[in-house]
């Protein structure tokens, strides 16, 4: 019976290290050994560039200096995966969230410009002054409508030349089938 036990014993001190006989014994030693490493976001490449503020509508542009490309998403809104949530004057920073991961991007400028809203036509003080009108005298005006005639006269001239050697080309096509 003591030889029983004694073989045993060191076959159960091999089960406990081991859960199953198919698992290798380094796994457990690298899982501990190796910190987690998170891979960079697409999030950390982005800078702020700009923003838009109009009829009470924030738009904030968004460069990516991988792809170097440039994105508009409104405040409060999403555009391709990215959402923000809103920007601070006072430190210079937005927050920016994507795939559930929030960054606040730095301003470069912390300059906000205010685009000054153009006055309608109608409600300008000073209208702008009229050309005067340029009075022709009647032999002028008499000289321009004769013109005007003797264009009007060619004109119809030509129409009727070219209707005249119309009829002439077609009636001797006609003539050249007849025979």
């Amino acid at each position: 019976m003591l030889t029983l036990v004694t073989l045993a014993s060191p076959l159960c001190a091999l089960s406990q290290e081991r859960a199953s006989p198919f698992e290798r014994a380094s796994n457990k030693a690298a899982e501990t050994e190796a910190p987690a490493q998170f891979a960079p976001s697409r999030l950390d490449k982005m800078e702020f560039t700009g923003l838009l503020a109009f009829g009470g509508e924030v738009t904030i542009s968004l460069y990516d200096t991988a792809t170097k490309e440039s994105i508009w998403v409104p405040l409060e809104g999403s555009e391709d995966g990215f959402t923000v949530s809103g920007f601070d004057e006072e430190t210079g920073t937005i927050s920016v969230s994507l795939q559930g991961i929030t960054r606040n991007i730095a301003i470069n400028e912390n300059e906000i410009v205010a685009v000054k809203r153009a006055q309608p036509a109608a409600a300008r003080s000073a209208p702008a002054p009229k050309k005067p009108v340029r009075v022709k005298d009647e032999e002028t005006l008499r000289k321009e409508e004769e013109a005007r005639l003797f264009v009007s006269d060619l004109l119809a001239s030509g129409l009727q030349q070219r209707e005249k050697f119309r009829r002439e080309r077609e009636a001797r096509a006609a003539n050249s089938r007849g025979n």
